[in-house]
């Protein structure tokens, strides 16, 4: 039995909703530790919208038709590799001394890309 989904009611799945959760938990909890004195231990906050969105993307990975896997596999792919590129971007930034990046934001950019890929991903195969 395969579920027929709309362009629109994928924006709406769970996997979707808590990677929007969890950029935003990363950004709110950026800001609050460089302008606030809350405690050091907060900037934790944003692993458990990380691990709410891993287990999310791996169950939906399973109970989903082909079409939305692949939907989400190619999202996952297309964050990926734009992910190690700005990985290997930093790396030359900070090797040729042109900049210090800041090495913490990676996994909320891998996340970040992986919410446009898969929106880019989902109007491609509306």
């Amino acid at each position: 039995m395969t579920i027929t989904r709309t362009f629109s009611s994928r924006f709406r799945q769970p996997v979707f909703l808590w990677s929007i959760v969890a950029a935003l938990t990363e950004v709110v909890v950026a800001w609050l530790l460089k302008h606030t004195q809350i405690p050091q231990w907060m900037g934790l906050l944003p692993v458990l919208p990380y691990l709410v969105f891993l287990w999310a993307f791996v169950r939906t990975a399973l109970k989903v038709d082909e079409m939305q896997r692949r939907i989400y596999l190619e999202s996952a792919s297309i964050a990926f590799v734009l992910t190690l590129f700005i990985t290997f971007v930093f790396a030359a930034a900070e090797k040729s001394k042109i900049a210090h990046p800041p090495w913490n934001v990676i996994g909320g950019i891998a996340l970040l890309l992986w919410t446009g890929a898969y929106a880019f991903s989902c109007w491609r195969y509306r």
